[in-house]
């Protein structure tokens, strides 16, 4: 090749990279994104105001020289459309319906459910019983938070549970509801305000109110650029928070910063509250009363554990009090928690033991005792389970309920254990998964301290833990170590545990309230009895285990760590949450008497 030729070829090049450089710095980076319609969220692809949630996210992303493209889908088919890499992330979705997904530390909308019913009705969520003999109209595939297990149980029977599947799902329910088909309407508030807005003189009762979710927007992990459209997110939101343009966004829609929202709630506690109940209650008294029986007993965790410890104990002082008549056949390890307390509620077994903030969203009257810090020490809750308040808050449970608490297994402060690192301070939860029961006393707690907690079942935890889809859980040392489902040893999947004190675990041990009422006298005090024999064995049998597994897990590694400054870090911010929860977890009245004796 001449030199002349290779000068030529060289230009060539030369003049070809430079064309090509060009075309990659004047192409603008495009993210796609998946949304689902349901204004005032997400509103039609034609209409002049696209929804809330797009225009928050076109901002954020704009500001970036990033060009959003939305396309429109059932989010069904977005998820599968985000699996096949064909969009870049969803749009306004719940955290936990897709845990595999990356997630912005802030979130960008929040819904909360309501219970609508027409006319003039007087009717109020009081726990279970409340809802006996309602057809409760939801639509299909939609989480509505504490209430899944409910909607999924009885998703198959039409005279309590109406699923509307296909497009128009609040119009649909809407007409039902006018036409007295179903007599329970579970929408989101902002969506039903949006399709009342095009009605007249439509005005529905707010007859209950579960506590608000958190939308995000979520990324698809195979995605390289994940993590940095989530930081772009995260500083999106604060920045158009702090300069006051997301309340300007907000305020197009007719809507307010969810971060200041305050609910305005119907008071169920007030006035004759448990005469209320009681004419309510669905118990046909009269025939023979029951002096013998064999009664069933489940438990959600693995044999041999705490509260198969406590059962066993039960069972053998029942036996012995009764002299037989009254046996006692144990059932764990086989059921979800929330489905005991619907098992015993409709009569298909006599009574079990669940976490208390697993009873506590169908029983308010028991969700005192889940509010985080209540119990400085495990002296207080003692005095209270032994003062004479107790009496008139198991008779409360068991009416809104029909589940009625006998006694308490006592299992210590819950702890925080975390495969990552040592959480000393709020601040240092932040990019972790950290899994909670589905009661949102917890998960509010968490999020007050600056992150989204995950809630899953019990016999979710430990297949999470180890594939990675969370980093931790709060639950007392024995109960970590009495895992469900678990293939690797506790210490090789968890590593570091804080010494918090937020939550003061209890569960209790439930009868169904009306197979207790239809026991003699003389047979509901040997059960009480014997459960009062339980509860002591096992607050003593608890303290001496957890010492012992606490050691155990020491010299396997697992390092424990106090929270600094807890008073005024942990404890200043989950106390906050309090005044909004009074009028789910029996009223303030009743938080002021457990107070009184406590004190």
């Amino acid at each position: 090749m001449t030199i002349d030729a290779i000068k030529k070829l060289f230009l060539t090049c030369l003049l070809t990279a430079a064309f090509c450089m060009h075309f990659v710095v004047k192409a603008e980076p495009k993210i796609k994104l998946g949304v689902t319609e349901r204004c005032p969220y997400v509103c039609a692809e034609n209409s002049a105001n696209q929804g809330v949630l797009v225009d928050i996210i076109k901002r954020i992303f704009e500001k970036k020289g990033v060009t959003v493209e939305i396309q429109f889908f059932p989010l069904n088919r977005a998820m599968r459309m985000l699996e096949n890499n064909v969009i870049d992330g969803v749009v306004g979705i719940l955290q936990r319906n897709a845990l595999q997904l990356v997630y912005p530390a802030k979130s960008i909308g929040q819904v909360q459910y309501v219970m609508y019913t027409s006319g003039n009705s007087d009717w109020l969520y009081t726990g279970l019983n409340s809802l006996k003999g309602k057809i409760l109209g939801v639509e299909a595939g939609k989480s509505y938070g504490i209430f899944d297990s409910y909607i999924q149980r009885h998703t198959k029977d039409n005279r309590v549970i109406y699923q509307n599947y296909g497009n128009n799902s609040t119009a649909n329910l809407l007409k039902l509801l006018e036409n007295q088909y179903i007599d329970i309407l579970f929408e989101d508030k902002n969506v039903l305000d949006f399709h009342l807005k095009r009605k007249k003189n439509k005005k529905l009762i707010e007859g209950g109110v579960i506590p608000p979710d958190h939308l995000y927007v979520g990324f698809s992990p195979n995605n390289q650029q994940a993590n940095t459209y989530a930081e772009i997110v995260t500083m999106g939101i604060t920045e158009m928070r702090q300069s006051g343009e997301l309340a300007k966004v907000m305020a197009n829609y007719g809507l307010t910063d969810w971060e200041n929202q305050v609910a305005i709630e119907r008071d169920p506690f007030a006035g004759n509250y448990v005469e209320r109940l009681e004419t309510n209650f669905n118990f046909k008294s009269g025939g023979k009363k029951i002096e013998s029986a064999t009664l069933i007993f489940e438990g959600s965790t693995a044999k041999y554990g705490g509260y198969w410890q406590y059962a066993a104990k039960f069972k053998e002082s029942l036996e012995r009090l009764s002299v037989g008549q009254l046996k006692v056949n144990l059932k764990f390890g086989v059921t979800t928690e929330h489905d005991i307390v619907m098992n015993i509620a409709e009569g298909k077994s006599h009574m079990g033991m669940v976490a208390t903030n697993n009873l506590s969203p169908f029983a308010p009257s028991l969700g005192f005792l889940s509010l985080p810090y209540m119990f400085p020490n495990e002296d207080s809750i003692k005095k209270l389970f032994n003062d004479p308040l107790m009496k008139k808050i198991a008779d409360r449970t068991g009416l809104e309920s029909n589940v009625r608490p006998l006694s308490f297994f006592i299992g210590g402060y819950r702890l925080l254990a975390n495969s990552a690192k040592p959480v000393r301070t709020t601040a240092d939860l932040q990019g972790l998964r950290i899994r909670v029961p589905r009661n949102q006393l917890m998960v509010e707690a968490f999020r007050s301290w600056g992150i989204e907690p995950v809630p899953l079942p019990w016999t979710g935890i430990w297949p999470a833990l180890e594939s990675g889809v969370i980093q931790g859980q709060e639950n007392p040392i024995n109960i970590i170590f009495d895992g469900v489902n678990k293939t690797e040893e506790v210490w090789d999947v968890l590593k570091y545990i804080t010494n918090i004190h937020y939550f003061m675990f209890t569960a209790p041990h439930m009868m169904s309230e009306s197979f207790y009422r239809q026991l003699t006298p003389h047979s509901q005090m040997l059960v009480q009895q014997a459960a009062r024999e339980a509860e002591v064995y096992s607050w003593s049998l608890v303290k001496k285990e957890d010492d012992k597994m606490t050691q155990f897990a020491k010299t396997k590694g697992m390092i424990f760590v106090d929270p600094l400054n807890e008073v005024g870090d942990w404890q200043a911010k989950a106390r906050s949450i309090w005044p909004e929860f009074y009028f789910r977890v029996g009223g303030k009245e009743l938080i002021d008497e457990v107070l009184d004796v406590i004190k």
